[in-house]
This record gives C-alpha cells, structure tokens and sequence, in this order.
C-alpha cells in the first residue's frame, strides 16, 4: 500500500472531514492557533503493483497505523487524550467503554451526560462523548478495536498535550466550553478521521511540515522494517 500526505489549508479541515455539525460531533467553537499547518494522511487506492485496495482493507489499514502516528508526532512529555463522540450503539460508542481502564483499574476518563426516554425505532440513537487519557501502550488495544465505530460513526480526536492540561480536557463536554482556546494553545497536535475513515486529519502549529512529514515516514518505516 502506499501511505501520501498531503498538507492543506487548515481553515478547510472542518469542511473536509465529513462530520455534521450537531453538539457533540461537530466543530471545536474556538479559532486554530495562528500558525496552524494541517495535513491529511490517506492510503491510495491502488499499491505497488497497481492491484485495487477495497475501501474496507484502507480503512482498517488506517486504523492499524494511528497509533504509530500518534506516538511519532508526539514528545516525550507529551500525554494523549483521546475524544471519542458518536452513538450510544453497540458497533459504534459503546465499544469505548471497554477501554476506560487498563486491566488492572487503573486510568483517567470521563463520559458526557447521554439519554434516551423513548424505547422506539424512530427515535434517533442519543449522541455520547468519551474521553480517555490513553498512555501510548495503551493506543493500539483502542484504536485497532472494530467494535468502536471509528470507520463508521465515531468521530475520534486525538491531543497530544501536557500532563497540566489532560485532565482539563477530560472534563470539557461542550464544543463551545471557553477552556478550549488554552488546549488548543498548548496541544502539539490535534489527530481526526474524517467521516468513513478514508483519511485522517492532523492539525499542528507546533510542528512544521517537514518535521511533520519527516517524524511519521521514520515511524512507519520502522514499523515496517520489524514486520
């Protein structure tokens, strides 16, 4: 397979990544740090030899590298907290709730009130949020889970920030909460899959784009290399 990433306009990432514009899934109501690069991360359709990859193998492809993304494009003192919103279905959020803790109990989360009072097919499925502070050993047991619905109707994003501001993060609910332009300051980057899972979004004003480029070809080189 061959992995492109491209870098565009961050004022387009919104527009570009598919998800509606509703309380939970929708935009972070606070403007991008200025400086901000973004870039997409998308695996073509066609390998090596010219042989057509399914939408589904890219997808999951996609989600078997996003660990190795995150812990690249991150520093040492960095932490990673996951934001995970979407339906309070099984296949979709409810696969999260698997992931709040390590096997031993231990970890930090946070869940957004969710309610349904009428039991009818009509009735459209209640819209959750998650948050998980997800250690890097922690990353691939989450984000390689097909039960969580990142390539169906989950929306995921990922910070990497300091340790000052996770649990901060942890307990913002609402996309207009005014703690969001101090986490957007201080996070090194901002990871999302846009709707489908056919790409992925990286925002970053903290990185340029060859530092960017350059920290995530290493990566999955090395990744590849001890395959």
């Amino acid at each position: 397979m061959i992995v492109r990433i491209n870098q565009f306009d961050a004022a387009n990432a919104e527009p570009y990544s598919g998800w509606e514009n509703e309380s939970l899934r929708g935009p972070i109501t606070s403007n991008l740090p200025a400086g901000a690069n973004a870039f997409e991360i998308l695996i073509l359709e066609s390998d090596e030899r010219q042989q057509t990859l399914a939408p589904s193998f890219r997808q999951g492809q996609l989600r078997k590298l996003l660990p190795d993304i995150l812990a690249a494009l991150r520093d040492p003192a960095d932490e990673v907290v996951l934001r995970l919103d979407g339906p309070m279905l099984a296949g979709e959020l409810l696969a999260a709730f698997a992931h709040l803790t390590d096997a031993g109990g231990h970890g930090r989360f946070a869940i957004s009130p969710a309610h349904r009072y009428e039991d009818l097919t009509t009735t459209p499925p209640a819209i959750g949020s998650v948050r998980i502070h997800a250690p890097v050993p922690r990353l691939p047991a989450i984000l390689d889970d097909d039960a969580l619905g990142l390539q169906r109707n989950v929306r995921l994003r990922a910070f990497a920030l300091p340790e000052a501001l996770v649990n901060p993060l942890l307990d913002v609910d609402e996309l207009n909460d005014e703690r969001w332009p101090e986490i957007l300051a201080g996070a090194r980057y901002v990871l999302g899959n846009v709707r489908s899972m056919q790409s992925l979004h990286i925002l970053t004003h903290k990185l340029s784009a060859d530092q960017t480029r350059q920290r995530i070809v290493q990566r999955l080189s090395a990744a590849a290399n001890q395959m």
